[in-house]
C-alpha cells in the first residue's frame, strides 16, 4: 500500500499576490461604486428640480453637488485602512503587496471617476446645463477649455482626496485618537506660522497673484499630484510598522 504524499500549495506572489488581495478588498464594491453613482444621480436631481422650477436669470446656476462622491471615497478608503488592513494581514498578505493593490485600486477608479465626470461635462455643456443652464460636472470649465487638462483635473484632485483618506486611515489604527488629533493640531499650527510669515512679509498679494497666474495644469493637475505622492509615501511608513 502506497501513501499519497500531499503536494505543498503553490506559493503565490508578485502581481497575483497583489490581484488576489485586491479582490479581497473589491468584496465592498457597493460602497466603492455603487453608492457613489447612486448619490451622484441623486445630489445631480436635486438642483436640476429647483433650477427647472426657479430661474435666476444666472449665466450658470452652478452646484457643487459633484463633491457627494468624495464623500464616499473617502469613506471606502477610510475603512481600507483601518479595518481591510489588519484582516488583510491576518489572512496572510504583508504590508507591501497590501499597500500596491489599494494604491492600483485607487488609480483604476480615479480613472473611470475622473473620466465619467469629464463625459457628463461635455453632455452638459451640448445640453444647455441639462437645459437648466447648470454647471455641475463642468465646474473645471471656469479654469480651463482644455478637456485634457479637465479630465487630469479630476484625476489628480481624487487621488489627492484618496492619498489624504489613506493616510488618515493609516494614522488612526497605530496611535488611535492621540495620533489623530496630533496630525490635526500639526496641520493647524503649520497653517497658523505659514499666514503668519506671509503676513509678515506682506506676501499675500504675491501669493494671490501666483495662484491667478499660473498654469491650470499646475494648480489643477501638479500641486494636487505632489500632495498625493507625498501622503501616499507618509502611508507606506505609517503601515509598514504597524501592527496586524
Amino acid at each position: 500500500m502506497t501513501t499519497a504524499i500531499p503536494l505543498p500549495a503553490p506559493v503565490v506572489t508578485g502581481s497575483a499576490r497583489v490581484l488576489s488581495v485586491a479582490r479581497l478588498q473589491l468584496v465592498s464594491w457597493p460602497l466603492l461604486v455603487a453608492w457613489p453613482v447612486g448619490l451622484l444621480i441623486t445630489s445631480a436631481l436635486i438642483p436640476w428640480v429647483i433650477f427647472s422650477l426657479v430661474d435666476t436669470g444666472a449665466e450658470y446656476n452652478v452646484t457643487g453637488s459633484i463633491l457627494s462622491v468624495y464623500g464616499f471615497v473617502v469613506a471606502f478608503y477610510l475603512l481600507a485602512m483601518t479595518q481591510m488592513f489588519s484582516f488583510a494581514l491576518r489572512l496572510g498578505s504583508t504590508r507591501s503587496h497590501y499597500m500596491q493593490s489599494i494604491v492600483a485600486i485607487a488609480v483604476i477608479q480615479s480613472t473611470v471617476f475622473a473620466l465619467g465626470f469629464q463625459i457628463l461635462s461635455v453632455l452638459e455643456a451640448a445640453t444647455g446645463g441639462w437645459g437648466v443652464n447648470m454647471r455641475m460636472f463642468g465646474i473645471l470649465r471656469f479654469v480651463t477649455d482644455s478637456s485634457v487638462v479637465q479630465f487630469l483635473g479630476f484625476l489628480a484632485t481624487m487621488l489627492l482626496i484618496v492619498a489624504l483618506s489613506m493616510l488618515i486611515g493609516a494614522i488612526q489604527p497605530r496611535w488611535r485618537t492621540t495620533g489623530l488629533l496630533t496630525a490635526a493640531a500639526s496641520v493647524v499650527v503649520i497653517g497658523g506660522l505659514a499666514a503668519i510669515l506671509v503676513t509678515w512679509t506682506r506676501s499675500w498679494s504675491s501669493l494671490w497673484s501666483w495662484i491667478v497666474d499660473a498654469s491650470p495644469t499646475t494648480t489643477l493637475v501638479l500641486l494636487p499630484l505632489l500632495v498625493a505622492a507625498v501622503c501616499t509615501v507618509a502611508t507606506w511608513q505609517v503601515a509598514r510598522n504597524a501592527a496586524p
